[in-house]
């Protein structure tokens, strides 16, 4: 059950991608899904089945594909996250999709409908947008994905006034690789007073500021209180021919010429204050000969794929 609850946040959202605000219209979508999610055993449970799996494509031409790492259990649980990240943009169709985010989770024993989860970081998602400009993308869910769940400010996201950017807002400009880099640093971390999640947003180095809040009220889990887990790193959906590219779209090396990178990684503890993410953090990828990510070094990662 454990690993399915790391990987259930950057799975479920990609069938929802299609399917309009996705709050409520996809329950009947995700019927294979939850028998598939509800019948797992620890010792027995293969990501790849859940990931390439017929979710909500008979015809089986739905991918997925994801190179992340992911921050393992801790009895304290994690109070926000803070990363910085190249951004870049491509000319996708509406049949393709591609992700860098930061993702919170509270893991649970019961049902899988219960889990709650935030997700945040930059996307290019022409169904959702109408176009293949580099957004920030966001969204939360109570139950899974599997009945309520919403993007970006559409609902219960409280925008900081005078925010110079909001969510759904277009990055620009972004990343080439080989040329000159561009980041986002985005840091989601616990209100101590009020309990709301608050996400905070800074480009090209400056300190990110506030630009709203995640009310502790929309919350049924755990993640009322804290994260139970973090997961970081890239995510994409293909149901056209053409690979799409993950971070600059280059298989990750040990070096910022190409590739995309994650860096400044900290976590956040119940005092909030941050410290470094372990060297020994757990990464996974559907397929490394496609997409991959390279281990954590000093606080910072390479990933993306599929061109060499």
């Amino acid at each position: 059950m454990g690993n399915f609850l790391l990987l259930l946040a950057a799975v479920l959202p990609w069938t929802l991608l299609l399917a309009g605000d996705g709050r409520g219209t996809t329950a009947a979508r995700l019927v294979h899904q939850v028998k598939l999610q509800s019948s797992f055993k620890e010792t027995s449970f293969s990501p790849q089945e859940l990931l390439l799996g017929p979710l909500d494509d008979e015809s089986g031409s739905v991918k997925r594909y994801i190179a992340q790492h992911m921050s393992g259990k801790s009895d304290e649980g994690f109070y926000g996250i803070i990363a910085t990240m190249d951004v870049y943009g491509f000319n996708l169709t509406t049949q393709q999709y591609t992700h860098g985010a930061v993702v919170l989770y509270d893991q649970v024993d019961r049902a899988v409908t219960s889990i709650n989860i935030i997700q945040i970081g930059w996307e290019v998602a022409p169904a959702r947008y109408g176009d293949s400009r580099t957004h920030l993308g966001s969204m939360w869910t109570t139950d899974g994905y599997t009945k309520t769940s919403c993007r970006n400010a559409d609902c219960a996201f409280v925008p900081e006034k005078g925010a110079h950017m909001a969510l759904g807002g277009v990055i620009e400009p972004v990343s080439q690789p080989n040329g000159p880099k561009h980041t986002i640093t985005i840091k989601v971390i616990k209100d101590g007073m009020m309990g709301n999640w608050l996400v905070y947003y800074g480009f090209n180095g400056h300190n990110p500021v506030l630009i709203g809040h995640y009310p502790k009220s929309i919350f049924t889990g755990g993640l009322a209180n804290r994260a139970a887990g973090l997961q970081f790193g890239g995510y994409v959906w293909n149901n056209a021919t053409t690979p799409v590219p993950m971070g600059s779209g280059y298989l990750p090396k040990d070096d910022a010429v190409t590739a995309a990178s994650m860096s400044n990684i900290q976590f956040i503890d119940q005092s909030g204050h941050p410290y470094p993410v372990p060297k020994d953090s757990h990464a996974y990828m559907t397929d490394s000969n496609i997409y991959a990510a390279n281990p954590i070094m000093n606080g910072r990662f390479f990933y993306g794929g599929p061109m060499q």
